[in-house]
């Protein structure tokens, strides 16, 4: 008989007499517990409540920190497996990562654009020297123009902005 086939009846019947005493149980209940391990069980339970008094721990100190080392030693040992390798293996992975390594850096050298070299040219003085009518050119920058120019120069584009507002 599983519980399964005790009906809600009989459940409740098992519970009441677990309940009022764990250890002498009617026979009728007593077949009902031998026959379920959940009632089986729900009387184990009740009778380690039982044991201890309400205000007493039901665990004792250090059980749950000796707990994982315990269930450890009730499984089966397990066979650590350590690869080792054979040392013409790392020399063969280091001479390996080596040509990887010395391949790329030749590659990426091999494909590098040339570099492009200043040629030095005869500088004509003339040219450096802003043009008096034309004082700023398109292509550079007003602020720098400015620090390039002389106070004459700056003063007579001053004269030349108050007059023409």
């Amino acid at each position: 008989m599983n519980t399964n086939t005790i009906t809600a009846e009989q459940l409740e019947k098992a519970v009441r007499a677990i309940e009022a005493d764990p250890l002498n149980l009617p026979g009728e209940v007593a077949d009902w517990v031998r026959q379920s391990p959940t009632l089986s069980e729900l009387r184990v339970h009740w009778l380690a409540l039982q044991d201890e008094p309400p205000d007493h721990p039901l665990a004792p100190a250090g059980y749950f920190r000796d707990l994982p080392g315990r269930v450890l030693r009730k499984l089966p040992a397990r066979q650590v497996v350590r690869h080792r390798f054979h040392p013409a293996l790392w020399a063969a992975a280091a001479a390996l990562m080596l040509a990887i390594g010395t391949g790329g850096f030749w590659a990426g050298k091999a494909n590098r654009a040339p570099l492009v070299e200043a040629q030095v040219q005869d500088s004509d003085p003339a040219k450096d020297l802003p043009v008096a009518d034309a004082p700023f050119q398109e292509k550079d920058d007003v602020m720098v123009q400015i620090q390039n120019l002389s106070p004459e120069e700056i003063q007579r584009i001053a004269d030349k902005i108050r007059k023409g507002n």
